[in-house]
């Protein structure tokens, strides 16, 4: 990966941690961030990671979720709110959608010890 595909990857990245916070992370919210086309975005996280631009944010919000899991800080509500979701129970659909198991299977199984 060239160096302008990384840090491009990192400033979509750094969006997201940004727009979690309030509650609005969309291809079109990053889109405006970076001024650019909605399909430019679409097309250049295509061709750089080989995901969908909706699928590049979703993975960059599960890792994160994941993380904040193995912490066992949190609990399932504040995590789904921290990853930028108004409702737990669609985070919880979503985490066991994406990763394959229950947020909170994911929590007993990689908790720090």
């Amino acid at each position: 990966m060239k160096k302008e595909e990384k840090d491009f990857l990192k400033k979509v990245e750094k969006l997201v941690f940004e727009q979690m916070k309030e509650r609005h992370v969309n291809c079109d919210t990053v889109c405006a961030s970076l001024g650019i086309t909605n399909q430019n975005l679409r097309r250049k996280i295509l061709a750089i990671s080989g995901q969908t631009g909706g699928k590049y944010l979703l993975t960059i919000r599960m890792k994160y979720a994941m993380e904040l899991l193995a912490k066992g800080k949190y609990s399932i509500g504040q995590i789904a709110q921290k990853c930028g979701y108004d409702d737990a129970n669609n985070f919880s659909r979503t985490f066991k959608r994406e990763v394959g198991m229950k947020p909170t299977e994911y929590a007993a199984n990689n908790g720090e010890s």
